[in-house]
C-alpha cells in the first residue's frame, strides 16, 4: 500500500464472511490489528496527486499500514457507505440480477477506478450506479432523506452533550428543545421504517446536488444504521437505544 490512500474506508473483521458489522473506532481498528489480526477493507482508492484508482478490496494487516485517521462527521455523511456489490447494487437500483452490471462493465460502460474484482465478488459505487444506470427504478415512490437532516442529528447529539453545563430554566428549555428534537427524528425513521415494509426504498441524499448517498431496502439496513450512530457521534448511547425501542414498537 505505498503512497495510497483509502477513503472512506469500510473496515470488517476477515472472519465477517457476510460483512454485517462495520468497524467504525480506531480503538475497534487498533484492537484488530494488535492482536495480530488481518482486516478486510473496503474503500476507494487515490494515488499522491488525489487521483482515482481502482477500488481496492483487500486484506490488510499491521505493517501495510502508516497510519489511520479519522474524518469528520460531514466528510463521513457524504461519503456514506459509498461501495457495494454488484449484486446489492442490482436489488437497489431494481436490477433483476448482478448480471446487467457486470455486461455494462464487459462493454466499458464503467471507468476502471468504478468497479474492483477480487476473487468472484465484484464491487463498485452508488456514484458509478447513477452515472451508468441514472435514477434507481421506482425513486418517485422512495422515502428520500437529504443530508441535511444527517447534520440535524448531529447537532441534536452536541445539545444533548450541553445538558451537563446548564441550570434551571436554561436547562429545562434545552431539555424541551431536545425532546422536540428527538421526536423529529423518531418521525423521519419512523417513515422511513414503514416505506421499507410497504416494499420501497429509502434513499439518502445530497441535498446541493441530488446525488444518492446511500440505498436502503431492507429493515436490517435501517437497523444497523441506527445502531451505529453512536459510533460515528451523531447519537448519544442512551437516545440511540431509546430510538431503536421506538421504532421495534412501530
Amino acid at each position: 500500500m505505498e503512497n495510497r490512500r483509502l477513503y472512506p474506508a469500510q473496515v470488517y473483521n476477515t472472519e465477517d464472511k457476510e460483512l454485517i458489522n462495520t468497524i467504525v473506532s480506531i480503538d475497534g481498528i487498533y484492537d484488530l490489528l494488535y492482536r495480530g489480526q488481518k482486516m478486510l477493507v473496503i474503500s476507494n482508492q487515490y494515488d499522491q496527486q488525489g487521483n482515482n484508482l481502482e477500488i481496492f478490496y483487500g486484506q490488510l494487516e499491521k505493517g501495510d499500514i502508516k497510519c489511520i485517521f479519522n474524518i469528520s462527521e460531514e466528510e463521513s455523511n457524504r461519503e456514506l457507505n459509498s461501495v457495494m456489490t454488484l449484486s446489492e447494487a442490482a436489488r437497489k437500483w431494481g436490477l433483476s440480477d448482478g448480471s446487467t452490471i457486470r455486461k455494462a462493465i464487459e462493454r466499458g460502460k464503467f471507468e476502471k477506478y468504478e468497479i474492483k474484482q477480487a476473487g468472484d465478488v465484484w464491487i463498485t459505487t452508488y456514484s458509478a450506479m447513477e452515472r451508468v444506470f441514472g435514477d434507481i427504478k421506482n425513486e418517485k415512490d422512495a422515502f428520500v432523506i437529504y443530508d441535511d437532516f444527517l447534520y440535524y442529528i448531529y447537532r441534536h447529539y452536541n445539545s444533548d452533550a450541553s445538558f451537563d453545563y446548564l441550570k434551571g430554566k436554561y436547562l429545562e428549555k434545552k431539555i424541551k428543545e431536545n425532546e422536540e428534537a428527538y421526536q423529529y427524528i423518531k418521525e423521519v425513521f419512523t417513515k422511513a421504517l414503514s416505506a421499507i415494509r410497504d416494499n420501497h426504498n429509502v434513499i439518502f441524499k445530497k441535498k446541493r446536488n441530488n446525488k444518492v448517498m446511500m440505498v436502503m431496502c431492507t429493515e436490517k439496513e435501517l437497523f444497523h444504521y441506527v445502531e451505529y450512530l453512536p459510533f460515528r457521534r451523531m447519537m448519544s448511547s442512551k437516545r440511540c437505544q431509546q430510538l431503536l425501542e421506538d421504532l421495534r414498537d412501530v
